[in-house]
């Protein structure tokens, strides 16, 4: 089985109960985000976009352990940033091994071996490794934009297989995919071991370094449809079958971004772990102030028209199937008869009869309404100007429209707030670290060595 029983039943009744309360809105999965540090720097990736001192900063334990708490939900995704790097994370698995809660640690495995050898991580069945593994080597490394990552994951994934630890891999698939060799993937960790595997289509990060490889919807369909062409029967994977039917097309699903809840450094991202649009200071304020009209692709925002990852529609999948006997029915089938992207089956999309503006779009250039969300967009420090003249420089992580909630540049202070009516003006003075320049340099640096490869196999054929 790609879960344990135990955490089937766990999930299954915890849902069951927040069917039976009537609510709409529940989590599934809480997304733990202790810190942004990474010792990578993906082409792909919008959260690590930051100046040094935003990326220094860590999230107190207490802090952390609060949220679990206030939030709930059976499961906890520890992503990052890269959580190995945590300075607390032994104390954060402990205790939420304690509280029952089953955790996935979402690792790219560089330092996953020598956190084995010390010894810090106790196999259990809460526990489970979720390693970073864009599919074989040469496009993982790709991916990355480092070499000899991909062989070091492995090896981290033997060990700790071979230790008696729970792992998964999680694969995002961009444009340039390749569906042979990432069933060639599947085929090489199934062989290794792993409990299961998880994937998902990359979502366009307004501020990822790369904006060429993100996949639209039919291209979606498309990949994933020859991905699980007649697929084996020794894949498993960490995902609702119905999930799996959606990405190809064969059903519809609506995004419920609230499933999967995300809890960082800032507070509770809105609206969800992959659109940055401010922060709620509790869960409750999260849910009940936050206007979810104006998200998913029904709703038609711009940035969620051809979203289709896990984290907003795993939870609506898994809804579908406790919703009725229809649903539980359908997921039994697709469970017992398996997915396959060779079923003719199409789901009907209903098309999109409205355009919600995002909240920078609801305000007019040139206003200072308008200079704060564009300051909160900005992924480095900004200036504020004050009516009485003076000038701060920090970095804005939050706007309500009334006050503005900022982290002070230079330094590890607190989080502090000011009134939006003390700003005069506002200048977007530091360095923007989402450019891709060194993506670009890795690009050329690849696409060299590629061609050289090239030259010596035709070098080699003529010889």
């Amino acid at each position: 089985m790609s879960v344990p029983i135990s955490q089937m039943a766990t999930v299954a009744w915890y849902v069951l109960k927040q069917r039976l309360l009537g609510r709409r809105r529940y989590p599934l999965v809480l997304m733990l985000e202790p810190l942004l540090r990474c010792n990578l720097a993906c082409a792909g990736c919008g959260k690590i976009q930051y100046p040094g001192h935003v990326l220094r900063r860590e999230m107190p334990l207490e802090q952390a352990l609060a949220a679990v708490d206030e939030c709930g939900a059976p499961v906890v995704s520890i992503p990052g940033g890269e959580p190995l790097l945590y300075s607390q994370i032994a104390e954060l698995v402990r205790e939420l091994v304690r509280r029952r809660k089953y955790i996935y640690l979402c690792t790219n495995a560089l330092l996953l071996k020598k956190r084995l050898e010390e010894g810090i991580f106790t196999p259990s069945k809460y526990l489970t490794f979720s390693v970073h593994m864009d599919g074989e080597e040469e496009a993982h490394d790709f991916a990355v934009c480092r070499e000899g990552v991909y062989r070091k994951a492995e090896e981290a994934i033997r060990l700790a297989v071979e230790m008696g630890f729970r792992v998964t891999t999680n694969t995002t698939l961009f444009q340039h995919a390749d569906p042979e060799s990432t069933r060639r993937f599947f085929d090489r960790m199934t062989e290794i071991g792993v409990e299961s595997m998880m994937v998902s289509p990359g979502y366009s990060y307004s501020k990822a370094p790369d904006q060429q490889s993100f996949l639209q919807r039919e291209r979606t369909w498309e990949l994933f449809r020859k991905l699980f062409y007649r697929p084996k029967k020794g894949w498993k994977f960490n995902h609702s079958p119905l999930f799996l039917e959606y990405l190809m097309g064969q059903r519809h699903f609506e995004c419920t971004p609230w499933g999967n809840p995300c809890y960082t450094i800032f507070g509770w991202q809105r609206p969800c772990y992959l659109l940055q649009e401010g922060y709620a200071s509790t869960f409750a304020e999260l849910l009940e102030q936050t206007d979810w009209s104006r998200y998913g692709r029904a709703s038609g925002n711009p940035k969620c028209r051809d979203c289709m990852v896990h984290c907003g529609h795993e939870p609506t999948a898994v809804d579908y199937t406790f919703r009725s006997l229809r649903g539980l029915m359908e997921t039994i089938r697709a469970t017992v008869l398996g997915v396959d992207g060779a079923r003719r089956r199409r789901a009907k999309v209903p098309p999109v009869t409205r355009r919600s503006l995002t909240a920078k779009e609801g305000a007019r250039p040139g206003t200072l309404e308008y200079a704060l969300w564009e300051a909160m967009d900005y992924r480095g420090d900004v200036t504020l100007e004050f009516h009485d003249g003076s000038e701060l420089v920090c970095y804005v992580y939050n706007f309500d429209g009334r006050k503005v909630d900022y982290l002070p540049a230079g330094g590890d202070g607190p989080a502090r707030s000011l009134p939006a009516s003390r700003i005069r003006g506002v200048r977007l003075s530091g360095k923007d670290f989402a450019e891709g320049k060194s993506w670009e340099a890795w690009v050329q640096k690849y696409r060299l060595k590629k061609a050289e490869q090239a030259r010596a196999r035709k070098l080699q054929m003529a010889s």
